[in-house]
């Protein structure tokens, strides 16, 4: 709650946030203090009921090739907001093959979601390269005048 708080105090910043086991207390939390910023949900997995919530409350989601390599996370991703998807690996955590990934390795994530949105792979690209600049454009606006 203090990082919230103190994100809200200072106007806001976009947040890269893990809620493992603490899905309902975080979103409790985020609907307390919603000057805080943008939520960016970090491997949610959360209930289509949770998921719903969080969109509603304004937060994004990220996923990463690990996620989606689950029946699970498929469906969960397959419940989320397209135009609030961000691509992601989870590294050097995350590996692929035992090969640590790398942020470049983002990308890995274009051929499931081709599938779960079913749509051809290169719209999956243009749709989380528009959901990056729509979040750029959002993180903006936290940055004083100036900078």
């Amino acid at each position: 709650m203090d990082i919230l708080m103190l994100s809200a105090r200072a106007g806001g910043r976009v947040l890269s946030i893990h809620s493992r086991d603490a899905r309902k207390l975080l979103l409790d939390l985020l609907e307390v203090e919603p000057m805080a910023g943008t939520p960016i949900l970090h491997w949610f997995t959360g209930t289509e009921s949770e998921i719903q919530r969080a969109a509603e409350m304004g937060c994004w989601f990220s996923v990463g090739p690990a996620m989606l390599a689950s029946a699970k996370g498929r469906a969960v991703a397959a419940a989320m907001p397209k135009h609030r998807i961000l691509p992601e690996t989870d590294g050097p955590f995350g590996t692929d093959r035992g090969r640590a990934l790398l942020p470049w390795d983002a990308a890995l994530v274009n051929p499931t979601l081709s599938d779960i949105w079913r749509e051809e792979e290169r719209a999956v690209e243009r749709q989380l390269l528009t959901n990056l600049r729509t979040l750029t454009d959002v993180a903006n606006k936290y940055l004083p005048l100036g900078s």
